[in-house]
């Protein structure tokens, strides 16, 4: 019997990963895929708190193994899917705990991330007590030492999740290159497209699995979805809260090929902004 393949699709959360664990299993019997699985959430915050350097790499690696070690061992499939954002910071720091693993980074404009973050944890409860009152549920920019502490009772939370998508895309994106199979998709290239099954087919051929065919009107049936928004979009804003989120996440917008309308830039070019809505 072949050994099983572990693929994680990781990304910063609000990119599609409830949809893509529930398509490959109901697409593929090859599959085992889940959302989340198991105990995923501690192993965020201790890999948070590793990043800040208050916990050692040994202990999360014991962490993985204790709590999470035998979901691929065990699998009776020849693929273990697990569409996981807890896992952002893992495959980078510790892939020898996932032997042949194979990565998809979904990536998602950060000016649709932050407000639908932003909104969804508003929203849900269980997200509102983690991202506000749980230590180390996402990174800490003044701990991991890339922001000032004179930042630390100015720095509003649209920055900080500007922030929070800047590093999170930096940790994942340095697996490209690396002896890890690694691929990067954008969300809006999935679910926003008029051709969505061409770039999941990216995604198949990837990891290894046939095309699947008639599927398209699956990705027009998202899950997971934010109840109500919040905050306006991005076209509402007035310039002061654009050259916010530039100035975090602006070098890797234009990697990703984001934050090119004409009207985005009119707005960054606004020297007195006025005040943030």
């Amino acid at each position: 019997m072949k050994a099983t393949i572990p693929v994680l699709i990781i990304s910063t959360g609000r990119t599609g990963t409830v949809f893509f664990a529930e398509l490959f299993r109901d697409v593929y019997p090859e599959v085992a895929a889940y959302h989340e699985r198991g105990v995923s959430r501690p192993i965020q915050i201790l890999t948070n708190a590793h990043f800040a350097h208050l916990f050692p790499l040994k202990g999360l690696e014991y962490a993985w193994r204790f709590l999470k070690g035998r979901e691929i061992s065990t699998c009776p499939r020849l693929f273990h899917v697990d569409a996981n954002c807890f896992l952002y910071g893992l495959a980078g720091l510790a892939p020898r705990l996932y032997p042949g693993l194979r990565v998809v980074h979904i990536v998602r404009d950060p000016r649709t991330y932050v407000t639908s973050h932003l909104s969804f944890m508003r929203q849900r409860r269980r997200s509102f007590i983690a991202n506000y009152l749980v230590p180390f549920w996402q990174p800490n920019p003044f701990l991991v030492g890339e922001l000032d502490w004179k930042m630390l009772f100015t720095l509003s939370r649209f920055e900080r999740f500007c922030w929070i998508w800047d590093f999170k895309n930096r940790v994942m994106g340095s697996l490209e290159g690396t002896q890890i199979p690694y691929l990067l998709v954008r969300f809006e290239d999935v679910f926003q497209s008029e051709n969505p099954e061409k770039e999941f087919d990216k995604i198949t051929d990837f990891i290894g699995l046939p095309r699947a065919s008639s599927i398209q009107k699956r990705f027009s049936q998202p899950t997971n979805q934010t109840i109500r928004q919040t905050i306006p979009v991005w076209m509402e804003w007035l310039p002061a809260r654009c050259i916010q989120l530039h100035a975090h996440c602006g070098e890797r917008m234009k990697i990703y090929g984001y934050g090119n309308e004409p009207e985005w830039l009119a707005k960054l070019t606004i020297s007195e902004a006025g005040k943030v809505p």
